[in-house]
């Protein structure tokens, strides 16, 4: 049994990692750098080690002491304060008076931590037990003679220096207090968040950030330069459930891409911090959904592709020149997408993977926008003055515009009361629930087999699409209708003027 006034020492590191805001204030516009953030003064001062520490008292009548050891490594790369200058990685340690209900009431982290079920709550209930046997009050008494719990705050989450002072915003929030730190940046907000998550007091931070930062400033993410700001921002509100905001920054970082997404090296330290891995499947759910919406835009120009290279015939006037008009289109078509890199032409012979010396095609890896308005630029070509309506413009442009109404009102991911519940419209398990399907195939009356469990892939018909005019941005079912054509397996753009028989049959040998 220890002493009665002797002070409980326990470590605990946690567990879950912390989430890195910054936010800029509105009203700032100084060129000079900005005065470091304000800490509370210590009221008080506890002495270990013949050291004497201050106290940040969150709450003067607090009777639990959290005694939290910031470290830093070299690998931070930002820094809460302007005056910390890369070379100094101070590692504080920071003491700070709270109240034990309080923290267990806002958080499950500290609830099961100082519970009976770990020996830190063992140690505390010892503690407060010793002080009533001397009529003590721990909401009363020197800081001293308080239980003392350790806590490692790791920076691998954020890369960032000075997150005691978002670490006491954080302990002042739950315990009913504004933040104090001046002035409050998005990394500061992006840090505060990530610690919410990592010490599981979210709703309490979510309802602050919501009532206090509703006129927040966020930066604008104009280019993929800002991409980590953009990260940020759908991080911040995922977590503090700011479902419209949510739904238009993911809907950005779906269009522009990542660079984290075309094969970079992940080991950097550029990608370790927290928002560069979204939690809870966002990271794959977003990189998911531009590459269905890249295939999507990539199956109009093969399948016109497909169309002009069959013996079909595409061109439906009846002159002579007919078949001299469809070659012709062809070509045309090859020398555009040839020339704005959206078609690459592969050779038939086998070449390996491995072999240096030929130069496969990179994938697309700019904005899905300025890819639809490349396309958009085909012109009309004519073969001579009656084949005004012919070739790949005119089928091209119908299928861009619903695609791109389809990105307006259904590429972003959104949910509703709980930010789980976007799960439920999630567009990878829709994909992997199709692929899974195994197929069993019976004889059929005709002679022929007929698959009767796999099922047929889905094909997306736009000649089932209502007219333009039914393409309203209000409409309920555009979530629905741009998941049905982003998901699908197969597409048809053949309008309902066209004949059915113009299907593509025949994939030619062409990359893209």
């Amino acid at each position: 049994m220890r002493p009665s006034c002797s002070p409980v020492e326990t470590t605990r590191t946690a567990s879950s990692e912390p989430i890195n805001n910054s936010r800029r204030r509105p009203q700032t516009k100084r060129p000079m750098p900005l005065p470091p953030p304000e800490t509370p003064q210590a009221a008080a001062s506890i002495c270990i080690d013949d050291k004497t520490y201050p106290v940040i008292e969150i709450r003067s009548t607090g009777d639990v002491i959290l005694d939290v050891f910031f470290e830093n490594s070299n690998a931070c790369t930002k820094s809460i304060s302007t005056k910390i200058s890369k070379p100094t990685v101070p590692s504080p340690r920071i003491f700070y008076r709270v109240r034990l209900e309080t923290l267990k009431k806002s958080s499950m982290y500290f609830q099961h931590l100082l519970g009976s079920t770990f020996a830190e709550g063992v140690a505390i209930a010892d503690t407060f037990a010793q002080l009533a046997k001397s009529n003590l009050n721990p909401s009363e008494v020197e800081a001293e003679k308080l239980p003392r719990i350790k806590i490692i705050e790791e920076d691998v989450a954020t890369k960032t220096i000075g997150r005691e002072t978002i670490f006491c915003d954080m302990l002042r929030i739950i315990h009913g207090a504004e933040h104090v730190t001046k002035p409050f940046t998005l990394n500061c907000l992006t840090v505060l968040v990530v610690m919410a998550d990592r010490y599981n007091t979210l709703p309490s931070i979510a309802r602050y950030v919501q009532k206090t930062f509703i006129n927040f400033k966020y930066p604008v993410t104009l280019d993929k330069k800002a991409e980590e700001t953009l990260r940020q921002k759908i991080l911040i509100f995922y977590h503090t459930d700011q479902a419209l905001r949510f739904a238009s920054a993911s809907k950005e970082l779906i269009l522009r891409g990542s660079s984290r997404w075309i094969g970079a090296d992940e080991t950097t330290n550029d990608f370790q911090t927290a928002w560069w891995d979204l939690p809870d499947g966002l990271e794959c759910e977003l990189a998911h959904r531009r590459a269905c919406v890249l295939r999507t835009i990539a199956s109009v120009q093969t399948q016109c592709l497909g169309l002009y290279a069959s013996k079909d015939r595409q061109c439906q006037l009846g002159y002579d020149s007919s078949a001299a008009c469809d070659s012709f289109q062809l070509g045309e078509m090859i020398k555009f997408l040839t020339k704005k890199d959206l078609l690459s032409l592969v050779p038939f012979q086998a070449v390996s993977p491995e072999d240096h010396d030929y130069i496969w095609p990179d994938a697309y890896s700019g904005d899905i926008e300025n890819l639809i308005g490349l396309l958009r630029q085909c012109p009309s070509y004519q073969i001579n003055q009656y084949h005004s309506h012919c070739g790949l413009r005119t089928k091209l442009l119908p299928a861009l515009d619903y695609i791109k109404n389809c990105i307006e009102t259904g590429v972003g991911i959104k949910f509703g009361r709980s930010k789980s519940d976007w799960v439920n419209d999630s567009w990878s398990a829709s994909s992997s629930t199709a692929s899974k399907k195994k197929s069993f195939w019976v004889g059929g009356g005709n002679g022929d087999e007929v698959d009767v469990a796999g099922g047929k892939p889905y094909t997306f018909d736009f000649s089932l699409v209502k007219s333009r005019a039914g393409w309203g941005n209000n409409d309920l079912g555009a979530d629905k209708s741009a998941k049905a054509l982003f998901t699908a397996e197969k597409w048809s753009w053949l309008r309902e003027h066209e004949s059915d028989n113009k299907m593509l049959k025949a994939t030619p040998r062409l990359g893209y």
